[in-house]
């Protein structure tokens, strides 16, 4: 007894040991609680709005943190949260460093309430409205909204309109099917005449006139009555138009005309009213018509006829073709082409067909006249021209003056006259190679009024350097002889240089851009615009008037050898074109300024005794060529008059160009 007893003893104390144990490491749960507690920094999670606030369940949803009420404690750096109330939608909060030991704030949002609706018709013309604004048009209705009250109004054209009062909650699932019913209405149909057959939808309602009652929707009417045109038509019975009416007038059933037409394409009356042509058109039955049928070049023929209800006429239409005489004349005979066919030489008459003709006149060297004619069985017709040779129209055409691509003026000068080249020995100032020489221009031709500047040779030769106004200078023969070709490529004109591997090959005698002849640029230098041919451009008098020219002057001293005193014309060196007085000839700057390549060829052989040269034009490809003209460096009297002349093969700082053109190339 007394062992049993110690038994109970231990058991006892192992007990109690066992109790204290667990005491110690709840305590010690608690103690490490408390310290978590007390070592973090509690956060405050305010929950909003208040209906969300009592009922939110806050869970931990990642890291080491303990809710306690409405405090949060966290070991880990960033916890994440998550908020819950009913009718609410849940929210997940990451919190971070800023967090801890403030107030959070969390909105819940309500859930909005879903509408699930659908009608008894499958129809997208269905129209759903939320407090009269509408929401849809289709035939079924899902949408979302906030928890309240609404006004939900069904709607469709054929149907009567259905009211709902709507008291939804959060989160609320409503479905419902509204049940739509067709609208009554009514119809009315009058016939002229009457007694007509009805069918509405192909079902027989009787004769006309008629008072149906119809449901709302879509209707298909056909009217019909022996001897009349059917009638076809659709009406709405709708919510906005309820009771329609409709009046028909039948027309009489119409007749068939099939045609027969020769030729195609023709035009088509029906009683004075041109129609479209078809193989069978119809007319309206017992009335008289009248049918035509014409094409221009064609005598037109026509047809009457009166048909009954459903009689079909066949018509053949064959029309002959109308011709007429026309007689052509010309001076001086040339080829005729009509339509650009060779017919013959004028005189000529011919037979041909009353429509639009194009008859051309045509001779080589002379501007072709093209004539557009519609032949007359009725009436002979008669043309009669005189053509005018190809230079003659293409002078008549010629402007007085014009602006070419580069911007460069050039003025239209026909000489027609003679006068003196060269010097004689007696003359003061002569040179050798001045030699005597008559000469004739006939050729009109274009010369540029000033010389070629370097912003307009600068739109060829993009390298170009010197100031923009004065004119080009160091410009070799062939390259000036380049830009003339280019800016006739630029104008659709005749190159007049053929150039290749930097050589000129040979010269037409185009209408294409060239530098002056010789002898042009003599003759606008010393006659042109005046009664006697004269020494210097400005007259005969060896003293030269102010502001006629950039020569070697005052201005130039220390830059020149010779220089003309008493004269100052503020250059030292080249001008800016058009800088002194316009010449007699309408030109500028011949005097002087920078002296100029000219076309020809320099040659020092004497020109053959007692012959005229008349509107000569060098061909030869010599690499010496002349050069005329005064430039800002000549101060003596032989350099100073327009006879002066020099055969140079390089360009100068003081040379430049002028460029010219005939208004038609060839003799």
């Amino acid at each position: 007894m007394k062992q049993f007893n110690q038994q109970i003893l231990a058991a006892k104390s192992k007990q109690r040991r066992l109790y204290l144990a667990v005491f110690g490491l709840f305590l010690m749960g608690a103690l490490i609680i408390l310290s978590l507690i007390f070592a973090s920094r509690g956060t405050r999670i305010d929950i909003h709005p208040d209906e969300a606030a009592s009922q939110a369940v806050i869970k931990i949803e990642s890291g080491i943190a303990l809710i306690v009420a409405d405090t949060l404690y966290s070991v880990s750096k960033k916890p994440k949260i998550t908020v819950a109330a009913e009718g609410f939608q849940t929210l997940s909060q990451q919190l971070n460093n800023k967090d801890f030991g403030n107030v959070m704030s969390i909105t819940l949002l309500p859930l909005p309430a879903q509408l699930m609706f659908s009608s008894n018709i499958d129809n997208e013309q269905t129209q759903w409205k939320i407090n009269g604004e509408t929401i849809a048009l289709s035939a079924e209705f899902n949408h979302e909204l906030e928890a309240g009250d609404y006004e939900l109004n069904v709607s469709h054209p054929f149907y009567a309109a259905v009211n709902k009062a709507l008291s939804l909650k959060r989160g609320e699932i409503f479905k419902d099917q509204v049940q739509l019913d067709l609208i009554d209405g009514s119809l009315t149909i009058n016939t002229t005449p009457k007694g007509a057959q009805i069918a509405i939808n192909s079902v027989d309602k009787g004769i006309s006139p008629q008072d149906l009652k119809l449901k709302g929707g879509r209707h298909n009417i056909k009217i019909a009555r022996s001897g009349y045109e059917s009638i076809i038509d659709t009406i709405e019975i709708t919510n906005e138009k309820s009771t329609v009416n409709r009046d028909y007038r039948l027309a009489l059933r119409k007749a068939a005309v099939e045609l027969s037409l020769n030729p195609k394409d023709g035009q088509l009356y029906l009683d004075n009213i041109a129609i479209k042509s078809g193989k069978k058109i119809k007319v309206k039955a017992g009335v008289k018509h009248q049918l035509s049928y014409s094409k221009t070049g064609y005598f037109s023929q026509e047809e009457s006829f009166t048909l009954a209800a459903d009689d079909t006429l066949k018509i053949d239409f064959d029309l002959k073709k109308e011709m007429g005489e026309i007689a052509i004349q010309s001076k001086p005979n040339a080829d005729v082409e009509v339509n650009g066919k060779a017919v013959g030489t004028t005189p000529l008459t011919l037979s041909l067909n009353a429509a639009e003709q194009h008859i051309t006149i045509k001779k080589q060297g002379y501007r072709s006249v093209t004539k557009k004619v519609v032949p007359s069985s009725k009436n002979a017709l008669k043309i009669n021209v005189a053509l005018a040779s190809e230079k003659t129209a293409r002078l008549k055409e010629a402007p007085k003056n014009y602006r070419n691509k580069v911007g460069g003026q050039l003025n239209l000068f026909r000489p027609n006259d003679s006068f003196t080249m060269g010097a004689s020995r007696s003359d003061p100032g002569q040179r050798a190679n001045e030699f005597i020489k008559q000469v004739t221009l006939n050729k009109p031709f274009y010369a540029g009024e000033s010389e070629v500047s370097v912003a307009q040779y600068s739109q060829y030769d993009k390298n170009t350097q010197g100031d923009a106004n004065k004119p080009v200078t160091n410009i070799s023969w062939l390259d000036a002889a380049k830009f003339c070709n280019w800016l006739s490529q630029q104008e659709d004109l005749t190159p007049v240089y053929q150039i290749k591997n930097n050589q000129l090959q040979g010269i037409n005698n185009s209408d294409g851009y060239r530098l002056l002849t010789e002898a042009e640029w003599e003759w606008l230098a010393r006659k042109s615009g005046k009664k006697q041919q004269s020494t210097f451009v400005w007259g005969n008098d060896v003293v030269i008037p102010k502001n006629a020219t950039n020569i070697a002057d005052e201005s130039a001293n220390g830059h020149v050898d010779i220089l003309v005193s008493k004269y100052n014309d503020n250059y030292p060196n080249a001008a800016p074109v058009k800088s002194f007085a316009q010449e007699t000839s309408g030109l500028y700057d011949q005097a002087g300024n920078v002296s100029e390549w000219t076309h020809d060829s320099y040659s020092i052989a004497p020109p053959k005794s007692g012959k005229v040269f008349v509107d000569p034009f060098d061909l030869s490809r010599s690499n010496s060529r002349v050069v005329k003209g005064a430039n800002w460096r000549s101060g003596s009297i032989t350099e100073l008059r327009p006879s002066f002349r020099e055969g140079l093969t390089t360009s100068r700082d003081d040379l430049g160009f002028r460029i010219a053109r005939y208004v038609y190339g060839g003799n």
